[in-house]
C-alpha cells in the first residue's frame, strides 16, 4: 500500500539536504577565495617590499657613486644616472651649504620613490698642529704649553718667555719643527651667500618650531622682522639673517642652520648645531657648546674684525678668519679664552691670542698676548695644540687644495 505521507517526508528531506550541500558549498567557496586573495596580496607585498628594497639598495649605490664623483655635478643643478642600465633611473642633487656640500639623491621606479640626504665634506690631507707666519719675529712660549704634531713656526725655532713672575715653564713639544714661509698658505674655500637667491619667510611671533627639509627650497628668516626670539626651534635648510646683528639666546634649539649677519652674539650656556657667516664682530659667551659641524667664518679687509671665544667653550667644526691683504689682518683678531676647546681647524689671517685647547690645528699669521700688566707680540701663554687626538674620522674645513684623489669625501651626518 503506497504510504503518502513517507514520499513527502522522503522528498523534504532531499530538498532540504540539497539548501545545506548548497550552502556548505558556497561556505567553501568563500573560504578558499579569501585564502588565494589572502596569497595573492601575500605574494604582492612579498614583491613590493623586495623592490622596495631593492630600490633603498640602487640609491645606496647611486649616492656612492655621486659621493666619489662629487667634482663632476655642478651645484644647484641634476644629474641623472641609470647605474646598472636597467632604466631605473637616480637624480643627484648638489648645493653648497656654508663650508660643506648637501647632496641628495633620489631613486624612482614606477610609483616607487627613495631619497637620502646628507651633508658632505672633503678630508685634508695636511698634518700640521701649528702654522705661524714668519715676520723674522721668533714665536715664544710660556707656562704650560703642549704641541703634539708637527709646527712651522719663524726659522723652524722657538724661544722661551716668562710671564707673570712665572720661573719655570713646562713645554712640551711632540712632532717636526719646520720652518714657516712669509706668508699663510691661501685657503681654496669661500662662503658667499646671496639672499636674493632664496625665498623669504616671515614667522609670526607665536610660532615655536620650524623645520624645513634640505628636500625643499631653502628658506631665508629676517631676525629684525622679530620681535622676540626665544623658546623657539629652527632646523634644516634655512637661513637666518639679519643687516645689523642677531643674539642667540641659550633657550633657542638650533640645528643645520646657518646664521648670517654683521654681528653675531651667542649667549652663554647655549648648545646646538649652526655655521656663524659674519662680517665684524662674533662674541661666543662662557660654557656654549656649538656642536659637530659648527664653525665661524668671517672674511673682511675694510672693517675691524673680533671674534671671541669665552671660557669654557666648545666648537667642533672650526673658525676662519681671513681676508686679501696685509694691511686688512693688522685689524682682524681672534682670541680664545682659557677652558675653551676648539675641535677641528682654525684659521686666522690675523693675531690670535690662544690660552684654551686646539684638537687639531691651527694657522695663524702672528699670535699676541695681553696681560694686566703689557702686551706681547708672538706670544703663547699656557696652551694646548693637539693635532694627534683628532679623530681619522674626523671631517675637517676644507680649507686646502689637496692631491688626494677626488673620493675622499666623507658624509658628517644624514637627514
Amino acid at each position: 500500500m503506497f504510504n503518502l505521507d513517507f514520499f513527502l517526508k522522503t522528498k523534504y528531506i532531499k530538498a532540504s539536504s540539497l539548501t545545506n550541500a548548497i550552502f556548505v558549498c558556497l561556505i567553501i567557496s568563500i573560504f578558499c577565495g579569501c585564502l588565494v586573495l589572502i596569497s595573492h596580496y601575500q605574494i604582492l607585498v612579498k614583491s613590493r617590499f623586495e623592490i622596495q628594497n631593492e630600490l633603498i639598495s640602487r640609491n645606496e649605490s647611486a649616492f656612492t657613486h655621486f659621493l666619489n664623483n662629487i667634482e663632476t655635478i655642478k651645484d644647484d643643478s641634476e644629474t641623472v644616472l641609470d647605474i646598472f642600465d636597467d632604466n631605473i633611473f637616480s637624480f643627484a642633487k648638489k648645493k653648497n651649504w656654508g663650508f660643506y656640500s648637501i647632496l641628495s639623491c633620489k631613486s624612482v621606479f614606477k610609483n616607487d620613490t627613495v631619497y637620502k640626504t646628507a651633508l658632505i665634506g672633503k678630508k685634508s690631507e695636511k698634518n700640521i698642529a701649528l702654522y705661524v707666519t714668519d715676520y723674522d719675529k721668533p714665536l715664544k712660549l710660556s707656562g704650560d704649553i703642549t704641541f703634539l704634531g708637527d709646527i712651522k713656526v719663524p726659522n723652524s725655532r722657538i724661544e722661551q718667555a716668562y710671564i707673570n713672575g712665572v720661573s719655570g715653564n713646562k713645554v712640551k713639544i711632540k712632532g717636526k719643527q719646520l720652518k714657516s714661509q712669509d706668508k699663510l698658505p691661501k685657503i681654496d674655500k669661500e662662503i658667499l651667500i646671496n639672499l636674493n637667491n632664496y625665498s623669504t619667510e616671515t614667522i609670526k611671533n607665536e610660532t615655536t618650531v620650524f623645520v624645513n627639509s634640505f628636500s625643499n627650497k631653502t628658506i631665508v628668516i629676517n631676525f629684525e622682522e622679530l620681535k622676540k626670539l626665544d623658546k623657539a626651534t629652527l632646523k634644516g635648510n634655512i637661513i637666518l639673517t639679519s643687516n645689523k646683528s642677531i643674539t642667540i639666546d641659550n633657550s633657542l634649539a638650533i640645528n643645520d642652520i646657518l646664521i648670517v649677519a654683521p654681528k653675531v652674539y651667542v649667549k652663554k650656556g647655549f648648545n646646538g648645531n649652526a655655521q656663524i657667516i659674519a662680517k665684524t664682530e662674533v662674541d661666543i659667551e662662557e660654557d656654549v657648546s656649538l656642536t659637530y659641524p659648527s664653525s665661524i667664518y668671517v672674511k673682511n679687509d675694510i672693517d675691524s674684525v673680533n671674534v671671541s671665544i669665552k671660557k669654557n667653550t666648545i666648537i667642533a667644526g672650526g673658525i676662519v678668519i681671513n681676508g686679501n691683504t696685509y694691511k686688512g689682518s693688522l685689524k682682524r683678531s681672534l682670541t680664545i679664552a682659557e677652558g675653551s676647546k676648539i675641535i677641528g681647524n682654525v684659521y686666522c689671517y690675523g693675531k690670535t691670542q690662544l690660552k684654551g685647547t686646539i684638537i687639531g690645528s691651527i694657522y695663524s699669521d702672528r699670535f699676541f698676548l695681553k696681560t694686566a700688566s703689557s702686551n706681547y707680540e708672538n706670544t703663547i701663554l699656557n696652551a694646548s695644540i693637539n693635532r694627534d687626538s683628532l679623530p681619522k674620522s674626523f671631517v675637517e674645513l676644507p680649507l686646502f687644495k689637496t692631491n688626494i684623489d677626488k673620493a675622499n669625501y666623507e658624509v658628517l651626518k644624514t637627514f
